[in-house]
C-alpha cells in the first residue's frame, strides 16, 4: 500500500481548503497555508462539505500554517492561487521548497504553464471539474464548521504539456481517488483549452451579479452562454485542439446544434445544466471581495488572442470582454441584469 502523502496547499480559497480537509480525512499528513482571518477562522472551525442537501464530508479539522518554512520534507505542493497572483507567489517560495518536491498547479488557463516551470523543475498540472462557495450566512449559523458547497462537475484531470512525470501523475491516483474521480491524461492540453471554453460561463455569471438561477433570467442566458459556447469550440478547432470526453462542456455537435434547434426545444436541457453552475471564483472577487483583480484575461482575454491568432470571427466573445473588463474595474461593482446583457452582446 501506497504510503501517504506529506502535503502542503498555498492557497486557502475554494478549493485549496475543500481539498485540504478531503485529504486529511484521507489520511494524508496536510498543512494549508493560510493567514490573517482566514488563518484564524480555519483554526477555530473545522470544515464540512456539501452537495445540495447530501453531506459529502463531515466537520472535518485542517491543520493550518502561516509559514512554508514550518513544514519540513513536503512530498507535493499544492498551488491554488489564481494566475495573476501566481508569478509573486512562487518569487516568495522558491527557495523554501525542495528540488525533490513534487509541484501540482491548479489554475484556470494556461498562464501556469509557463509561470511555474520558470521557478520549479518538477511540474504537474490539474484541471478542477468542480466549483465550491460558501456564505457568509451559512457560517454565522454553525459556529462548528465552515461549509462549503460543491458542484462536481467532472474529474479532477492530471497531465503535462510535454507529457512528461507520468510516473508521478499515475501515483497522485491514490491522493484523489477516496473522494474524487481521477483521470491522467496524454491529451492535457485538449483537456485545459475545454475548460477554458466552459470558463467563459464565469465572466457571464458575474457581471449579471450570479442570478443565473433566477427564472427570470434563463431565456436571455441561455441566448449569450449558447452564443459564447459556439466561438468558443470554433476558436478551439480553428487552433487544431481536439474534442474531450470528460469535463462541464457539453459535446461539440451539441454546442453547434443548440444554435439552430428551437431555444424552447432545448431550454430543458440548459436549466439543468444552469442549476450546476454555483458561485464561481471569479464571482467572489468581483462580486465579494471587490478587489476587481480577476481571471478575466487568463480566460476570456487569453480565448480572445486565440481567435485573433487563427482568424476566427467571435463578436459576442469580444463584446463580452471588453465590456467586464470595463465593468469589473467599476467601484462598486454594478451587476447587470441578464436582459440587459444579452442586448448588449447581440
Amino acid at each position: 500500500m501506497q504510503k501517504p502523502f506529506k502535503i502542503a496547499i498555498y492557497g486557502a480559497g475554494a478549493i485549496g481548503t475543500t481539498l485540504a480537509a478531503w485529504m486529511t480525512d484521507a489520511g494524508h499528513e496536510v498543512a494549508l497555508l493560510a493567514r490573517g482571518e482566514s488563518a484564524q477562522r480555519l483554526k477555530r472551525q473545522g470544515i464540512r462539505i456539501l452537495n445540495g442537501e447530501k453531506v459529502m464530508l463531515e466537520n472535518t479539522r485542517v491543520k493550518v500554517i502561516e509559514d512554508l518554512s514550518s513544514v519540513d520534507d513536503i512530498d507535493l505542493l499544492i498551488i491554488t492561487v489564481k494566475n495573476f497572483d501566481l508569478d509573486a507567489c512562487c518569487q516568495a517560495i522558491v527557495n523554501t521548497i525542495s528540488s525533490n518536491t513534487l509541484i501540482l498547479g491548479l489554475q484556470n488557463g494556461i498562464e501556469n504553464q509557463t509561470i511555474l516551470p520558470k521557478y520549479f523543475s518538477r511540474v504537474i498540472y490539474a484541471i478542477v471539474n468542480y466549483n465550491a462557495w460558501h456564505t457568509a450566512a451559512t457560517a454565522e449559523q454553525n459556529t462548528r464548521s465552515l461549509d462549503w458547497n460543491v458542484n462536481l462537475n467532472g474529474p479532477i484531470i492530471l497531465g503535462t504539456p510535454d507529457n512528461t512525470l507520468q510516473p508521478e501523475a499515475q501515483k497522485l491516483r491514490a491522493l484523489f481517488s477516496s473522494f474524487l474521480s481521477y483521470q491522467h491524461s496524454l491529451q492535457f492540453q485538449d483537456h485545459a483549452h475545454a475548460k477554458l471554453v466552459s470558463n467563459l460561463a464565469n465572466s457571464v455569471t458575474t457581471i449579471t451579479g450570479n442570478s443565473h438561477r433566477e427564472v427570470s433570467a434563463l431565456t436571455s442566458l441561455q441566448t449569450v452562454l449558447t452564443q459564447i459556447s459556439y466561438e468558443g469550440i470554433k476558436t478551439l478547432q480553428a487552433a487544431g485542439f481536439r474534442e474531450t470526453s470528460t469535463g462541464p462542456l457539453p459535446a461539440w455537435r451539441t454546442i453547434k446544434l443548440s444554435r439552430l434547434l428551437p431555444a424552447a426545444l432545448t431550454r430543458p436541457i440548459f436549466r439543468r445544466k444552469l442549476a450546476l453552475i454555483g458561485s464561481t471564483s471569479m464571482a467572489s472577487d468581483i462580486i465579494s471581495k471587490g478587489t476587481g483583480n480577476s481571471e478575466l484575461e487568463s480566460i476570456n482575454g487569453y480565448m480572445l488572442k486565440l481567435a485573433n491568432r487563427h482568424n476566427v470571427h467571435v463578436p459576442y466573445s469580444r463584446r463580452l470582454y471588453h465590456l467586464c473588463k470595463q465593468r469589473f474595474s467599476e467601484t462598486p461593482f454594478q451587476p447587470m441584469a441578464a436582459w440587459e446583457l444579452r442586448d448588449y452582446l447581440l
